[in-house]
């Protein structure tokens, strides 16, 4: 948006062979036009990865159960495997989410740990507000996230485990407690969103006009080409890809394209919602989009990158508070955590003169075990 003009940007990409059309607009005219971009969906799938969190559970699990020696085992891990990744079939999140994990790093450690992450990492800035809007579209997310953690995020957001789809690991009761065992159940990512999607699809016979999936990250780039979508502040890697995408500083700058028949729009022009309207907005009517225009999108994305990184950075949850929150939980539990972190090390501290090693062992079983998972 420029605040000095108080205009709103909506383009209307024609290929990238023709000429777009660039529509600067007032807000009561932009919220208008916006609202005739969509079609009424009957079912929304969501990626949860970087969309509808943050990314903290991440380093929250290398902080709360590794050794400092062992952490830097992952940044040569995700190197190699990256790589290997690059130069066969089997997609990154594999190696480090149904491989690394499960048979590395949760083996043996009690669920609840895990869960306790998920009840503490950040949302993204809009996600409970957005979320509670398209709440009646019966949302699914689709993720790679173990569902131990992603489950916690859906609760926080309103939704329940019928609304997920995750990674899920094996798991077993010892000593009246749960814990994970190693190995997997299933696994969603990559393509495997797209074919979830198109089983719910041929079992409900759904056309795509009536479904619709909203993400922002790579790991969604199949499911963006085959399906009808909105990106929001997309990767460069997947900006020629959905039909729409939206530049926003909250997720709930979404809510413009769901204003049918004008059902939001007093919430829409009221001086509160002023901060999540979006910046821009690209409406594609054929796939592809010439370099002036990536360009562009690429400038609104940085512009509202920066603007999330404010909020969150002056938002009351910062990462060293969750750090400390889940060290408290956890101290508070019957989970002996310094044995859980020193059966973690005994195993891993084998790998700290042998990473390479490492990369071997998970490559080993990555190879066999995604043989197993090339369906849904």
């Amino acid at each position: 948006m420029n605040k000095k003009e108080n205009t709103y940007e909506l383009i209307i990409n024609n290929g990238p062979d023709q000429a777009y059309e660039h529509h600067i607009l007032d807000k009561k005219t932009f919220i208008q036009e916006t609202a005739k971009l969509l079609t009424r969906p009957k079912k929304i799938f969501l990626g949860l990865g970087d969309f509808l969190e943050l990314g903290d559970y991440n380093n929250l699990i290398d902080a709360v159960l590794l050794d400092q020696d062992i952490t830097k085992l992952e940044g040569i891990i995700d190197k190699n495997n990256r790589k290997i990744s690059e130069e066969g079939d089997i997609p990154f999140s594999f190696f480090k989410l149904a491989v690394y994990y499960p048979d590395f790093l949760f083996k043996g450690v009690p669920v609840e740990c895990i869960s306790t992450i998920g009840r503490k990492a950040r949302l993204f800035p809009g996600s409970e507000g957005f979320i509670r809007h398209i709440k009646k579209f019966n949302p699914l997310v689709l993720t790679a996230i173990p569902f131990e953690i992603s489950i916690e995020y859906m609760k926080r957001m309103g939704l329940s485990k019928i609304n997920l789809l995750a990674t899920e690991y094996k798991k077993a009761v010892v000593n009246n407690r749960e814990i994970f065992t190693g190995d997997i159940i299933k696994f969603v990512s990559a393509n495997r969103r797209s074919l979830a999607i198109e089983k719910i699809m041929a079992e409900m016979d759904y056309k795509n006009d009536d479904i619709l999936y909203i993400g922002r990250g790579e790991a969604g780039s199949n499911t963006f080409t085959a399906h009808n979508s909105i990106a929001f502040n997309p990767a460069e890697g997947i900006l020629s890809k959905p039909q729409y995408s939206i530049y926003g500083s909250t997720l709930e700058s979404l809510l413009v394209l769901f204003n049918y028949d004008n059902e939001l729009e007093e919430h829409l022009l009221s001086d509160s919602y002023e901060q999540n309207l979006p910046s821009l907005i690209v409406f594609s009517r054929i796939k592809g989009k010439s370099r002036e225009l990536i360009e562009l999108e690429l400038e609104h994305r940085q512009m509202q990158e920066n603007i999330i990184g404010l909020k969150i950075e002056h938002s009351e949850d910062s990462y060293a508070s969750l750090e400390r929150e889940i060290n408290v939980l956890l101290g508070a539990s019957t989970i002996n955590i310094s044995m859980v972190r020193s059966m973690i090390f005994s195993r891993m501290t084998k790998y700290l003169d042998d990473p390479q090693g490492l990369v071997r062992d998970i490559y080993s079983i990555a190879r066999e075990r995604y043989k197993n998972f090339c369906t849904v």
